[in-house]
């Protein structure tokens, strides 16, 4: 540990790593797509933005509330939404391991099958959320695969302000919240605090939550800046478990065969960075950043009925660094980065079931990378980027059995070229390799707690086009159609392992095929109407179409992918005070998870509707909510064993109603 954090300590003076932001008429700075801040019309790639105003407008409680209603986004939870899980592009089962999550540039993917805690990050300290459709491997290693997410968080700015909150819906859901922030004397600072508890919509699906974040920021003067975050988090929540249909029938939607079974998290993390600029006014010869973290992540989860408990404890340090030169040189605009990912992860897995599992696995990853974008010719920009990946992994069985170890490594290229067309719109085409290394526990049978050290790590390649066309403030458009083709790509086989009751994978070779189709209008441009203060309406489409190639399952559909997605809602705001939003959210029909064969009846689809009105005048702001107006019963999420299918149902008509008091 001591020897690669000496390591770490010595490579960061050499890649080093930085961000700005600024704003246009034309749109919000986008960081994410390229870890360059560019304004979102002129980043090359499908990103969409959901910034602080949709937020508010939105019925969203949490973070997977917001964003199962972007486009190419599908949101799958076990009843709960503490196991909320986020699809891009068609990964189905093992998206939590394909979907990179960032919280202002870092990394909170769990290095084990858990993926990324959704819940964890409060909705009400985001201040925007920037959502990548499609690979990223290059600028971002590991698991950017389908996609990548980034949580801009809030930071303090001007006077001192505040806010408390406060919270009740059905199912006796309870929430309370305080926030402050300001900034004075070249110190900046947002406190967040929320205690959130609700019983849950089915019989032990209750969740008891409780978040502390705070971003501090110092700037020593126009060449260095320092910004902290900190956060710590902790929940207590049942597991109800899947229905049958003969379950739902006999005892209800509510109903619950696990009534014992429960988990609990405690995660902890803080960030240094600094940014530094040491070049005088007249001369610029890039910028830098360097960030430190820590983060400490215990969970432990309480099967009754399997006679089976388990805990993960896992700490990670990382640090990241990035050198950025951003200008436009003989009237050329040269965009290019180059940095380093470092990060040492330790987790122990402790296991009591059918066999008694006590392993420590060791992993150290570390990334280099470059990527660079030149304006060829007018309005025409060519791109091109790699990444060398390696990680270490070692196997500490506490049985006294033989330590192993593995040390896979990957190199992966991109390249492209965009056509602005016309300002704010542009037309783009790249190719971009991906890898994916195991998660710590895909490596161990479940049932058996055997390692399994021959399966292969994941690699592939995407290729994507696309448009992006803005008429002036009035309308948005975009298109874009992309296929990806995934070598050994890691997956559950139902049938596989000892008895053939399942075993994680690899399968010889898939592809996902599919179009995006999204839409944003300002209709106040077009139709005046006096009252309204503002009148937006959206519609997005996304077409999937993934399948296995080769092997057993050759032709058939990868389970949980809906072929078909479609999101649509307006935002009115009228009388200065008063706003007014509706939601609506198509999901097509899937197979059930594990049914590779698809030997089974599809999951039906379902049409979800929510809407929204508020009033809002300082110091006071009062809202009321109502989710699943049509009382549409349905399930974001249903697994299959066999010939059965296990149901896990999602809420009918639910309501919660605040206010927030501000000072």
């Amino acid at each position: 540990m001591k020897k690669r954090m000496i390591f770490a300590l010595l490579v960061i003076f050499l890649c080093p790593q930085a961000w700005a932001e600024w704003e246009e008429d034309l749109g919000k700075v986008v960081i994410t797509a390229t870890r360059i801040g560019q304004h979102d019309y002129k980043v090359t790639g499908d990103v969409t933005v959901i910034d602080r105003e949709q937020i508010e407008a939105s019925n969203a409680r949490t973070l997977p509330d917001v964003l199962q209603d972007a486009l190419g986004i599908h949101i799958s939870n076990n009843s709960t939404s503490k196991t909320s899980k986020l699809d891009i592009r068609g990964f189905g089962e093992t998206a939590i391991s394909n979907v990179l999550f960032l919280v202002n540039d870092r990394k909170t993917n769990s290095i084990d099958m858990s993926g990324a805690d959704l819940i964890q990050i409060p909705l009400e300290s985001v201040e925007r959320i920037e959502i990548i459709r499609g690979a990223g491997s290059v600028l971002y290693g590991d698991n950017a695969v389908g996609g990548v997410v980034n949580i801009i968080t809030k930071k303090g700015a001007g006077a001192m302000t505040g806010q408390v909150g406060s919270s009740y819906g059905s199912y006796d859901r309870r929430a309370s919240d305080v926030e402050l922030s300001g900034e004075k004397n070249h110190v900046s600072y947002y406190v967040y605090a929320q205690d959130a508890d609700e019983r849950g919509y089915r019989q032990n699906s209750d969740i008891d939550a409780r978040d502390f974040n705070t971003r501090l920021g110092y700037v020593f003067s126009e060449f260095l800046e320092l910004d902290l975050e900190a956060g710590w988090h902790e929940d207590k929540y049942g597991q109800p478990g899947s229905l049958t249909a003969a379950q739902i029938e006999a005892d209800g939607r509510r109903a619950s065969m696990n009534e014992s079974d429960t988990a609990w998290t405690r995660d902890r993390f803080i960030n240094f960075s600094f940014d530094v600029n040491p070049w005088p006014e007249d001369m610029y010869f890039g910028e830098l950043v360097v960030d430190f973290s820590y983060r400490n992540r215990d969970s432990y989860t309480d099967n009754v009925a399997w006679s089976s408990d388990t805990k993960n404890a896992i700490d990670t340090v990382g640090i990241n660094a990035k050198y950025i030169f951003d200008r436009t040189i003989m009237d050329h605009e040269v965009n290019f980065v180059t940095g380093i990912d470092y990060y040492d992860h330790e987790n122990d897995i402790i296991r009591e079931s059918m066999s008694t599992t006590e392993l420590t696995i060791l992993k150290a990853e570390c990334g280099i990378y470059g990527f660079l974008e030149y304006e060829l010719f007018p309005q025409v920009f060519i791109n091109g980027g790699t990444r060398y990946h390696r990680a270490d992994y070692n196997f500490n069985q506490m049985d006294g059995s033989d330590d192993l170890s593995q040390e896979p490594d990957e190199w992966v290229s991109m390249g492209g070229i965009k056509y602005e067309y016309a300002k704010g719109a542009n037309i783009f085409l790249d190719i971009q390799q991906t890898f994916r290394f195991l998660a710590t526990d895909e490596w161990f049978n479940s049932i058996t707690g055997v390692l399994n050290t021959d399966l292969e790590q994941q690699t592939g390649v995407q290729y994507e086009l696309g448009v992006k066309h803005r008429f002036e403030n009035q309308t948005i458009v975009s298109a874009t159609a992309y296929m990806i083709d995934i070598e050994n790509e890691i997956y559950y086989n139902p049938t596989g392992g000892l008895f053939g009751w399942g075993a994680n994978e690899n399968y010889d070779k898939t592809r996902r095929v599919g179009v995006e189709l999204g839409s944003r209008f300002n209709l106040l441009e077009f139709v005046g109407v006096e009252p309204l203060d503002k009148w937006e309406f959206y519609a997005n489409y996304t077409y999937q179409n993934p399948r296995f190639k080769k092997g057993d399952y050759d032709g058939k559909y990868i389970p949980l992918v809906p072929r078909h997605q479609a999101n649509t809602g307006m935002i009115v705001r009228f009388l200065d005070h008063f706003r007014v939003s509706l939601s609506g959210r198509y999901v097509g029909s899937q197979y059930a998870g594990s049914d590779t064969s698809n030997a089974l009846p599809v999951v039906k689809p379902y049409f979800v509707l929510d809407g929204r009105v508020s009033y809002d005048k300082d110091p006071l702001e009062i809202y009321a909510e109502v989710n699943n107006i049509t009382e549409e019963k349905y399930a974001t999420y249903v697994s299959s064993y066999l010939t059965t299918k296990y149901i896990y149902p999602a809420p009918e008509t639910n309501f919660n109603v605040g206010l927030n008091l501000k000072f």
